[in-house]
């Protein structure tokens, strides 16, 4: 070899080695300096650092585990679930992350979800892994039980900021708030600049005796005397002694976070409303926190919550008495109290010690307990139940048991920021103990809770005066059939009203003074369906609302790998019914295995995913068949390329499962997904068409970027961007979630984005049209009837109006002419315009699309009953008394309009036909939609007045396979191949 040459390339290889060591560096150095800002929960900024290192190494396992620990401690575990699923499946994965899993599965109510990960990780811890697993059945049990209290968000209090930590000073309440939105007079002057420093202070409000409600709050100290980050704050019950918090709390993070967390406590006399002789706790630590205090009545003890590394773990109860000179030793308050997890928040009312626990059984995250004392010494533990408690962080529990009134801290959805306060009261005292924390021994498997209908009930207090405003107005709750139901909660929190139960006429009263503007009204009766109803529209009137029966059943499905057969773990799959647009989410075990409670003869949009695999999404109906009512097994295909061996994506972690012995066809070739176009902010997902009046309420956030649509898996949803780069779209959602409108935001990635869906503007929002899927063939009885299914009619909904508007129904007929029957039906309260009526899904889906591109972009498809008389004189299945012979209407000359088409290749045997749809107007399908196909299109008259289409002439059965397996791809799911013998048609599959 050349001498230069060979010093030459040796340089190049020394300057790649120096290369790849530099960027290795770079990597070490990036996690270094994001594992220092996360310890001391700067999370914000850690995980931008974590990013830096994915886009270098894209499946680093520590990272994509910090990113989801990041989101966790952000309060946004649903965020959190994608990095952790992402982290769990790395080979490498630590066994924590498998635990961190579970718990954020748990804060989301997904407790068969989080069992699942607990179980994996019940292998390399057997103890904690057991706990959780007990826990999540506990909170199945538990979520569905009566509470005996009632909660309701103190909505004039309450801020897109934190507000936490309620004391009790008197008649009045002492609370801490990160709110910006007040200002005192001397911001600017150097220690009060509250306006920018975005840190925490001290509140001061009282409850409004005529509403219940706590007031507007002022601020509690004066500008020379207010200290920011003091809290939380304890009183003696006669006020002169003060026990306080200094915190370090960073607005939109958890406040009891397991690394960082800085508190110390400080004591102070009260006089005359001003803190006097401030003094330090002499049993603060250096290398640990110590923080929540509370007094005893008398003021003479104090518990308190301390991180000091000689507890049980976690944090752990203290408590300490007053000598006179001084404040004695503190003491554990034990092992029957203090665990491996968090307890936190004591409040002592002088017979019972309530404090908040993440490791004793409860709902997910920190749940509020009930400890009877005997002195100091802990008897027993309750939990508090649903209501107080949800699968959030529930804590800073305060109670008035003279008032059967208390409050509490919670960052549970429907807040208005990201911790709020709430009012609890207590509805009734029945003299028996709550449900206790129940033995190690696992309860019966009940219905997952998400599923499960909502029983909380509440006390019904006298209906509220007029106050000069015209009299009280009522809420009518009824059944389907219009008859009234009493015993409904009709929870009105949210707009800042009662929690009520409906008396014998179906109706609770409220004062039109309330402010029913952009709230929701909860109704929930145990065997009714929850019935969640926007009040934004009703404005100051007497409202009218339905609740359901429920009638789901619990049925059963199976999801295999299409290649292995084998089960699939961890498959998310997502209910959606097409009535309703209620949607359910579960995933499988590890026998591939799901339940799910739905309503029989329902349509669903069902979506199966998972990560490695390709998403599936079917259509189902659901029919009782029995104690064991099944769902068609699915198969999911593994990403690859075309001409390539699948290789099935599964946990490195668990051992394959046996194989089942169920044979089923090979699933066609699927494409790759959609090319990556960006990241988006996602405001919101509906299951009807988005309208216009629907979307104003999303014009403000067009100063960020593109607001537009999109209809992804069966869903309508409101999006904000594309941008570039995640942290851009993480910004950007900041500023978006300072409206608590907008809470739920989350970014998302953004796949084969269509341009014409950008709105752009505020003005002239574009609707999309409404998209759908066509179903599964349904398996027909002898009469070609939809067996379990004979009632169910299709229509499509081009147009709903207010009765006895003026309605232009001349436009509609002339504009809909050749799609189907018009009709106009009352229903609701309102005029409907329909085309119909189907006893196929996919006819009516054919002219919804038709009806769409005439320009009624809001037309939907909706169910009829046959048997109603008013829908039976449009139904398009009258049975004809013969039918005819076959004949071909169309020749092959017709296939000349679809571009690229090859000429007709005659059989030589068996003709094979591809079946693609049976319509009521044949000369109505573009046959546009089939270029590049070839072979004839051929249309025959069915017995039921419908007309065949088949695609014929196409060759051998492997020519006609291959050009069905195409129009699958192209979106034509119900068609199928068949063998002409004779004119008969026989299905091949």
């Amino acid at each position: 070899m050349n001498t230069n040459l060979r010093a030459g390339l040796l340089l190049v290889a020394f300057f790649a080695a120096q290369l790849l060591i530099a960027q290795s560096s770079t990597v070490a150095e990036d996690l270094q300096k994001a594992d220092k800002q996360f310890d001391l929960y700067v999370y914000n900024l850690a995980m931008s650092n974590y990013q830096k290192v994915l886009k270098k190494e894209p499946n680093n396992g520590h990272a994509l585990a910090r990113i989801a620990d990041c989101y966790f401690q952000l309060n946004q575990p649903e965020a959190a679930l994608e990095w952790y699923s992402k982290a769990a499946y790395q080979s490498v994965a630590e066994p924590d992350v498998l635990l961190h899993y579970g718990q954020a599965l748990m804060q989301t109510g997904d407790y068969e979800g989080a069992k699942k990960w607990f179980s994996v990780y019940q292998s390399d811890n057997e103890l904690v892994g057991r706990h959780f697993v007990e826990m999540c059945d506990y909170a199945r049990k538990t979520g569905g039980k009566e509470s005996l209290y009632a909660t309701k968000n103190e909505s004039f209090i309450n801020s897109p900021a934190a507000d936490f930590a309620p004391a009790f000073l008197g008649n009045r309440l002492v609370f801490n708030s990160a709110r910006t939105d007040m200002g005192r007079k001397n911001e600017g002057k150097s220690g009060n600049d509250w306006s920018t420093s975005a840190t925490n202070q001290l509140f001061v409000t009282q409850r409004n005796t005529q509403t219940g409600f706590l007031e507007k709050p002022a601020f509690y100290k004066s500008e020379l005397q207010n200290t920011p980050n003091q809290g939380p704050v304890t009183y003696s019950a006669d006020g002169t002694r003060v026990v306080y918090s200094r915190n370090k709390f960073i607005d939109g993070t958890r406040q009891i976070a397991e690394k960082g967390l800085e508190m110390s406590l400080y004591t102070a006399d009260v006089v005359n409303g001003a803190w006097t002789n401030e003094r330090m706790f002499p049993y603060n630590g250096s290398s640990y926190a110590t923080g929540f205090p509370a007094l005893s009545p008398d003021g003479n003890t104090l518990y308190f919550a301390s991180n000091n590394p000689e507890g049980y773990g976690g944090w752990d109860l203290y408590v300490c008495t007053w000598t006179g000179a001084g404040w004695g030793m503190p003491r554990n308050l034990g092992a029957a109290l203090n665990t491996p997890g968090n307890e936190v928040t004591p409040f002592y009312d002088g017979l019972n010690l309530f404090f908040s626990s993440d490791w004793h059984r409860g709902l997910g995250g920190l749940d509020v307990f009930r400890a009877e004392m005997n002195g100091e010494t802990v008897t027993n533990i309750y939990h508090l139940g649903p209501g107080i408690n949800s699968s959030r962080d529930d804590y800073g529990f305060i109670f008035n048991a003279t008032l059967k009134t208390g409050y509490l801290t919670s960052n549970r959805p429907g807040g208005r920021g990201n911790e709020d306060i709430y009012q609890v009261i207590k509805k009734r005292d029945d003299g028996t103990p709550m449900a206790a924390v129940p033995s190690t021994t696992t309860p019966t498997t009940q219905v997952p809770a998400q599923y499960s209908t909502r029983t909380t009930k509440a006390y019904t207090p006298q209906p509220v005066a007029d106050a000069g405003l015209g009299g009280p107005l009522y809420l009518y709750v009824s059944d389907d059939s219009g008859r009234p139901v009493a015993g409904v909660t009709v929870d009105l929190s949210s707009c800042g009203g009662p929690i009520n139960l409906t008396d014998a006429s179906g109706k609770v009263y409220f004062s039109p003074a309330s402010p029913y503007v952009q709230c929701t009204a909860t109704l929930a009766k145990q065997g009714y369906l929850e019935n969640v109803v926007d009040l934004e529209t009703y404005g100051k009137n007497n409202i009218l609302l339905r609740i359901g029966k429920d009638t789901r059943q619990e049925f059963t499905g199976l999801v295999l790998d299409s290649y292995t057969q084998a089960p699939l773990y961890q498959v998310i799959v997502e209910f959606s019914a097409t009535e309703t647009g209620k949607t359910i989410q579960t995933s499988t075990d590890f026998d591939g295995k799901y339940s799910v409670m739905m309503t029989p003869r329902t349509v669903y949009d069902v979506t199966y995913s998972r990560e490695g695999y390709l998403e599936q999404v079917v259509k189902t109906r659901p029919v009782l068949t029995g104690t064991n009512n099944k769902i068609a097994p699915v198969l999911l295909s593994a990403y690859r390329q075309p001409g390539t061996t699948p290789t099935p994506v599964r946990p490195t972690a668990y051992s394959t499962p046996t194989t089942s012995s169920i044979q089923f066809k090979q699933p066609v070739e699927k494409v790759t997904p959609a090319e990556f176009n960006g990241y988006s902010i996602q405001l919101a997902a509906e299951p009807n068409a988005l309208t216009d009046t629907k979307l104003q309420k999303y014009e403000s956030l067009a100063a960020y970027g593109n607001l537009y649509t999109k209809e992804e898996n069966g869903a309508h949803k409101v999006r904000l961007g594309i941008f570039q780069e995640k942290e851009e779209a993480q910004d950007v959602l900041k500023k978006v979630n300072k409206n608590a409108k907008f809470k739920g935001a989350f970014v998302t990635e953004e796949r084969g984005a269509d341009t014409g869906l950008i709105i752009g503007e505020q003005s002239g929002l574009v609707v999309t049209p409404a998209q759908y899927s066509a179903p599964t063939t349904t398996t027909t009885s002898s009469k070609g009837i939809p067996a379990g299914n004979s009632d169910i009619r299709y229509a499509v909904q081009v147009g709903s109006f207010a009765t006895g508007k003026s309605v232009p129904v001349g436009d509609y007929v002339s504009k809909l002419a050749g799609l189907g029957n018009f009709y106009a039906k009352t229903e609701n309260n309102s005029q409907k315009m329909r085309l119909g009526v189907w006893s196929n899904y996919s006819e009516a889906e054919f002219s919804q699309n038709e009806a769409v591109k005439r320009g009624f972009t809001d037309a939907i498809i909706v169910t009829e009953k046959a048997t109603d008389e008013n829908v039976q004189p449009f139904l398009i299945n009258a049975p004809t008394p013969a039918a005819p012979a076959p004949a071909q209407y169309s020749t092959p000359a017709a296939q000349k309009k679809r571009t690229g088409a090859t000429s007709p290749v005659a059989p030589t045997g068996p003709k094979y036909y591809i079946r693609l749809a049976a319509l009521s107007n044949p000369d109505a399908f573009d046959e546009e939609r089939l270029s590049g196909i070839g072979g004839t299109l051929e249309k025959r008259p069915a017995r039921n007045g419908m007309t065949i289409l088949l695609l014929g002439n196409l060759g051998d059965l492997n020519a006609t396979t291959a050009a069905h397996n195409k129009l699958l791809g192209w979106g034509f799911d119900e068609s199928y191949i068949v063998l002409d013998s004779d004119g008969k048609l026989n299905r091949l599959d």
